[in-house]
């Protein structure tokens, strides 16, 4: 993915927002395999902090187009990638709470 991406910010949203994917599911998992009741509230914890981070991304990204308007495929992809992880993990935490 970080290949089709060619600004530099872009590139960094990206990575972001691939982590807290990747943590997500991660605790996900976990939450499946164990039983223990601090796993989701971890989650939830690591989706409340994505909340003002992706906030300042979107805020990045939104100056960043400004400056570069020619590449505007490569941006809404990477603001696509950043607003995926919200349905995904609110899709986790429906799974852990039956």
């Amino acid at each position: 993915m970080i290949v089709l991406v060619k600004h530099k910010w872009n590139r960094r949203i990206v990575r972001i927002a691939t982590i807290y994917g990747l943590v997500a599911t991660l605790l996900m998992l976990i939450a499946l395999a164990t039983t223990h009741h601090l796993v989701p509230i971890i989650g939830i914890i690591v989706l409340i902090s994505y909340i003002p981070i992706s906030g300042l991304l979107l805020i990045i990204k939104f100056i960043h187009v400004l400056k570069n308007t020619k590449d505007i495929l490569e941006h809404t992809m990477t603001l696509i990638l950043v607003l995926l992880n919200y349905p995904i993990s609110f899709l986790y935490i429906y799974i852990l709470n039956p």
